[in-house]
């Protein structure tokens, strides 16, 4: 339960393809010994599905899995009972916190924890699209869809090959939007829709830049909320594991949990309870001082709240007046 007191920064390179390309992609952000610890949770999980009825060759989605794992696709069944200290071991992890903390700043927390398990499958498992709060989607500014939330992908699978189920994206899209393609609009919108993307059996065929990520058990990438992205047809007889935990602003809502379990609470580190998203109080008790609330700005930036708060004003309007 020790807090970080190392972080892991992004460097210059990393930073210029986050803004061009609006992904990253870290390797090795796993050991071997990790990536087989989870593998184990993960497996148990899926058995549990099983056991609940689901066949072994269809799609995996279960959320919430720090605390009360509970399957998506079947109408949210409990899995687990008790906080997974394995899982909950990824939320403040260094080799990508402070990559985070670079992206968004220290006032953030994980509004979903996430295990998909992907069969082979003649098609792709997922259309085209961006991350935003469904049906609406976030607001748009200036002509592009700002930075609300990002997830990290770790993958526990090999996808060292095209078509083993893997991570597709178009570079750039997070600011230039989707393409244009030369199929015309009706091709656009097939591959962005839910039922009508499984027809194209290469959902990245023909799209302008799109790109199936290559990588290796315990690499992981993290991407923009507004990057398109999909899922590759999986022709491999590889059962991709992997898992995705959304860091968001610590004003969002949570997503996969309206709150966490006392027990769940009860092993986290200060740093930790911000992450999982105790940084509010109840309407009658006094409020808490900013810096109790949300320790990791203290840790990451070296000052406090308000310290922080400030040089963030400062630096805003310094660039209004040049």
């Amino acid at each position: 339960m020790e807090q970080p007191s190392k972080f892991k920064h992004l460097t210059p390179e990393q930073r210029e393809q986050w803004d061009r390309d609006g992904y990253l992609l870290i390797e090795n952000a796993l050991s071997k010994q990790e990536v087989e610890e989870l593998i184990v949770e993960v497996d148990r999980l899926d058995e549990a599905s099983q056991r609940q009825g689901r066949d072994q060759n269809a799609y995996l989605d279960i959320v919430n899995i720090v605390d009360r794992a509970v399957e998506r696709s079947n109408n949210k069944k409990v899995l687990q009972t008790e906080p997974n200290e394995v899982f909950l071991n990824l939320i403040d992890h260094p080799n990508h916190l402070g990559i985070v903390c670079d992206l968004m700043g220290a006032a953030i927390q994980v509004i979903v924890t996430q295990v998909m398990v992907r069969p082979p499958s003649p098609t792709p498992s997922a259309r085209w699209h961006q991350d935003t709060m469904a049906p609406y989607g976030f607001p748009i500014a200036g002509g592009q869809l700002p930075l609300q939330q990002f997830r990290i992908g770790w993958f526990l699978t090999d996808m060292d090959q095209p078509d083993m189920g893997n991570f597709c994206v178009i570079p750039g899209s997070h600011r230039n939007g989707f393409p244009k393609l030369p199929a015309g609009t009706e091709h656009a919108l097939a591959i962005t829709t839910f039922d009508t993307y499984k027809q194209f059996e290469q959902i990245d065929a023909g799209i302008p830049g799109a790109r199936q990520i290559t990588l290796k058990a315990g690499d992981a990438v993290v991407f923009h909320n507004a990057l398109f992205h999909s899922v590759a047809r999986n022709t491999s007889t590889v059962r991709r594991k992997n898992l995705y935990y959304v860091y968001s602003p610590w004003w969002q809502r949570l997503s996969d949990r309206v709150e966490s379990s006392l027990e769940l609470l009860a092993r986290c580190n200060p740093v930790r309870r911000q992450l999982l998203g105790v940084t509010a109080e109840p309407s009658a008790a006094p409020v808490t001082p900013a810096d109790e609330r949300m320790p990791l700005i203290r840790l990451f930036e070296g000052k406090s709240f308000q310290e922080t708060f400030n040089d963030q004003v400062a630096s805003y309007i310094r660039e209004t007046q040049q």
